[in-house]
């Protein structure tokens, strides 16, 4: 009994440092974002290291970190609960030597074509000078999927140990070199914005410094991985490419690789796209991505990396009861947390993206207004994104991974099509209403499936706790403009009147949500409550630890 109550208290602990570490991530991701705008602009240069991380960008979702963790879980840590630590090491020495051999191909390939694959990703631009930018970061970028790779790997081993620290500080350190590299770019060139081949030199700098931190992001988890590795006698683990675990782990890989994936995929039909309205354009999106992933990175990435090792040993262990407790739980916490912020961003779309990137003489109006606009298209799903991350990993935890992988495949076909609908008449926002109806998509979808495969998902307890959190956003979202608007037309558009305004709208909106919820009584807010007070352990914190320690006992 003592040995499980000081298991809870660790992954307490490391529940707590997760998120934590994860809104701090994300909070450093934002000034790397306002320091690149503030040094570099959002012009058409911007446009090309936009267009030259896509391509990277989507090899990683293939066959690097994300899909390799989420092939790799389920399995290594299915061993290390029967017991079989040996095998389990064995399959992680030989799948780590086959990502280094693939991903090397790969990149080479990738240097070498850079032409080519820039031609497919924006076959819109036409600029000599562009083009040429945007190859050239290409090929830089290009060789970090090798370390994105192994990272992958290393990340998967340590949440399998319940060790989520340092895959969390990882991005908390890839941030910060990549603002040190701008801001010694900045000191050594002693200005603000240039023009011409100055500025063209602060993009390759930028990408240099975004390939180092990847690097960086592996090199800071292996000695975490190096402790924990399998020793006995002296004996050595073999390359064995017919272990069963890794046939195993490649079964699951293929489909997994393709469903998350088809999010880079439609990544990169978005920018084909946009590459037709301007050679800006493409930058406008991705930095309203940027905000809108705030929330979601904060709360659905950390809610999911936290519960998917235990997902995984309930499907192990047949243990679907608490697995649907687990999802459900999962599914209304990110629903009552990411719902504010679609409101928020949706009526405060413009004073936001203008107190975050309107800095410099480079940045105009216009430029400000086509990010706010996509910024708003994209909240519209921002909700559903975050619920589909947790839905996709049940079915990683089951061995269903080629269920979302039929559904990803139509969202790629509906996506395109809804791109070529939406991108003319509505611009940039077009491409991001376009994503945004897609994900309502893909929930709908995936729940459909995953229902009948783990006996029920709790949809009635997650669609009441959904639509009353939905009704708590009407006086949010009256309250967060009214007060944005008073005091910006009070104080004006100073920098601290800009932080004072809009600060105010989302903080004062922010309680107004919680007063509305908990005067509903929505369950999800005592969890909110209790964590500020610090009265209890917060409930996500105290579910998410029983079904661990039930795993482990």
């Amino acid at each position: 009994m003592g040995n499980n109550s000081g298991h809870k208290r660790h992954l307490a602990v490391a529940a707590a440092f997760l998120v934590a570490a994860t809104a701090g991530s994300r909070v450093l991701g934002l000034v790397r974002e306002i320091a690149q705008v503030y040094y570099l602009g959002l012009g058409p240069q911007m446009g090309a290291f936009t267009a030259a991380q896509k391509l990277p960008n989507l090899i990683r979702a293939l066959l690097a970190d994300t899909a390799l963790s989420a092939a790799f879980i389920p399995v290594f840590a299915g061993l290390l609960e029967k017991g079989k630590r040996r095998e389990a090491w064995q399959a992680a020495y030989t799948i780590s030597v086959l990502v280094f051999a693939v991903l090397g191909v790969v990149t080479a390939l990738g240097i070498i074509f850079a032409p080519q694959v820039v031609k497919l990703v924006v076959p819109g631009y036409k600029d000599p000078q562009t083009i040429a930018l945007t190859v050239t970061l290409t090929r830089i970028m290009f060789p970090q999927v090798i370390a994105l790779g192994l990272a992958g790997i290393a990340m998967g081993i340590l949440n399998a140990y319940d060790h989520f620290s340092l895959p969390a500080v990882s991005p908390i350190v890839w941030n910060l070199i990549i603002i040190f590299g701008l801001v010694v770019f900045s000191y050594l060139t002693g200005y603000t914005t240039v023009d011409g081949g100055i500025k063209n030199s602060g993009f390759e700098i930028l990408a240099w410094a975004t390939f180092f931190g990847t690097v960086v992001q592996l090199l800071i988890q292996l000695p975490a991985v190096w402790r924990r590795r399998w020793r006995d006698s002296g004996e050595r683990l073999l390359l064995n490419f017919r272990d069963p675990a890794l046939r195993e782990m490649a079964a699951i890989l293929g489909p997994v690789m393709i469903s998350l994936g088809i999010i880079n995929f439609n990544a990169l039909v978005d920018t084909q796209f946009a590459s037709f309205l301007s050679e800006s354009a493409p930058a406008f999106i991705d930095k309203a991505f940027r905000l809108f992933q705030l929330p979601q990175g904060v709360f659905a990435i950390a809610i999911g990396t936290v519960l998917f090792p235990a997902l995984s040993r309930h499907a192990t262990s047949g243990r679907f009861k608490e697995f649907r407790e687990d999802l459900s739980l999962g599914m209304r916490q990110i629903f009552f947390l990411t719902l504010p912020f679609v409101a928020l961003f949706i009526v405060l779309a413009l004073p936001t993206v203008r107190l975050i990137y309107q800095h410099g003489g480079e940045v105009d109006s216009s430029q400000i207004a086509s990010v706010a606009t996509a910024l708003r298209f994209f909240s519209v799903g921002m909700a559903f994104v975050s619920v589909n991350t947790l839905l996709n990993r049940a079915f990683y935890s089951i061995r269903k991974s080629w269920l979302p992988l039929m559904v990803g495949v139509m969202n790629l076909a509906l996506n395109a099509l809804l791109d070529w609908a939406l991108y003319k008449p509505l611009g940039v926002g077009g491409i991001t209403l376009s994503t945004s109806l897609v994900s309502l998509f893909n929930f709908f979808g995936l729940l459909v499936l995953l229902s009948p495969r783990v006996g029920g998902v709790d949809t009635r307890r997650v669609a009441w706790s959904a639509v009353r959190s939905m009704a708590a956003l009407i006086p949010l979202a009256a309250v967060a403009y009214g007060i944005w608007w008073g005091v910006d037309a009070l104080l004006g558009r100073a920098l601290w009147a800009q932080i004072l305004s809009v600060g105010l709208g989302y903080v004062v909106g922010g309680a107004v949500y919680c007063l509305a919820a908990w005067a509903m009584r929505i369950p999800e807010i005592r969890d909110f409550v209790s964590l500020i007070r610090r009265r209890r352990e917060p409930r996500i914190t105290e579910e998410i630890i029983d079904s661990e320690g039930g795993g482990q006992g």
